[in-house]
């Protein structure tokens, strides 16, 4: 009986039986960290070849390894220390990330991660969160795209179709000189400066609710947008920078707005330079609140007789008022902050629509006085 020829010490990586009967193989990559395969193996021969195929890699500079030890959770806090955002998208990603990543897929390897789970989680989301499950899901995709340039995965398991897909988002409303008069004559006392401000100088609601006497310019009659204020969050401080770069402007104001701004200073704004303009009731050194601003204009609006009015509107109703009086669309994005020239022909766009409505009213003026008792008009076309 013809000898059985025995198998020689592998070279590269090594295969061990297991007691199922299949075969589990493994090496060694350039750091010196076992890989295995990420299945077992029927026959021998099929480990080899896989074994062969990972050395090939190597040698071809095409190898991109996977790491079957490593949680998503693990991953994510090295992923959190290397990534560079403000500091309150960092907040909002790790919150996202505790909230509703972490309880199902923190103590999960990453390469273990699998579509169907994916898709699975995103189904547990109630529908009456419809962004916290986008920015969810957009957060654990941007979280596996740098595991693949990690070289820990090959490919997302993340992409459950339409899944990034949220609720379109609400429309502002562009509201009228007299509704934004209207809005801040109901304000609160000491605040109705702010309506004003955001409206006739197009400010954000961060941005008007962090000024300081040292940003008004009484004599130019201008605004410099120097910070943004928000609400505490982790800690974090009320006053910050800008939203970008180009947030930093200096915005004039209607020249008719000089006494009433002088008033709003004398009777109103924090003593000092550095003195908030809209300065908090409980603390003099902190700005309004958002959410006190918030409730203030939509509770002013409803007195006004207008519906679903938030700070946010009066910026876009001071865009449009500034594309009506023909701004150009370079003079409308430096008067916004705005760097892409999209948003601020949006403005230009909603300019037009109120021109037609405008038109419009006229015509039927036009066409009820040709109608009344005393007969047609002569003369009007």
């Amino acid at each position: 009986m013809a000898q059985r020829k025995r198998r020689g010490r592998r070279s590269f990586g090594a295969v061990r039986a297991l007691p199922s009967g299949r075969y589990q193989a493994s090496y060694l990559d350039p750091e010196g960290r076992r890989r295995n395969a990420p299945t077992t193996f029927t026959t021998l021969t099929d480990a080899d070849i896989w074994l062969t195929l990972q050395r090939a890699a190597l040698e071809t500079g095409s190898w991109r390894g996977t790491d079957s030890r490593i949680t998503v959770g693990e991953y994510a806090q090295t992923w959190f220390a290397a990534l560079r955002v403000r500091s309150r998208t960092m907040y909002g990603y790790r919150k996202t990330f505790d909230r509703w990543i972490a309880p199902t897929f923190g103590t999960i390897a990453v390469t273990a991660v699998t579509p169907q789970m994916v898709r699975a989680w995103v189904g547990t989301f109630s529908e009456e969160h419809p962004y916290a499950r986008v920015n969810a899901y957009r957060l654990l995709g941007r979280l596996f795209s740098d595991a693949i340039s990690d070289g820990i995965v090959r490919e997302t398991p993340v992409r459950v179709r339409g899944a990034r897909q949220g609720p379109p988002p609400r429309q502002g409303h562009a509201l009228t000189i007299d509704e934004i008069l209207a809005v801040a004559e109901n304000m609160p006392t000491g605040r109705g400066l702010a309506v004003i401000l955001s409206a006739f100088c197009a400010l954000r609601p961060g941005e008007v609710l962090a000024l300081r006497r040292r940003d008004i310019d009484q004599t130019a009659h201008v605004v410099h947008v120097r910070e943004t204020a928000s609400a505490r969050y982790g800690g974090g401080a009320h006053i910050g920078p800008t939203k970008t770069a180009a947030s930093n402007r200096t915005v004039n104001y209607p020249a008719e707005l000089h006494d009433q701004i002088a008033a709003h200073l004398a009777e109103h704004a924090a003593p000092g330079k550095a003195g908030h303009i809209f300065p908090s009731p409980r603390n003099p050194g902190d700005p309004l609140s958002s959410g006190a601003y918030l409730t203030g204009v939509k509770q002013a609006a409803k007195a006004a007789g207008l519906e679903d009015v938030r700070p946010h509107d009066l910026r876009h109703s001071g865009a449009t008022l500034a594309a009506g009086t023909g701004a150009t669309l370079r003079e409308l994005m430096a008067r916004l902050g705005h760097t892409s020239p999209e948003i601020a022909m949006q403005y230009q766009h909603s300019a037009r629509e109120r021109d037609r409505a405008i038109a419009d009213a006229l015509g039927a003026s036009l066409r009820g006085s040709g109608s009344d008792e005393s007969g047609p008009s002569s003369g009007v076309f």
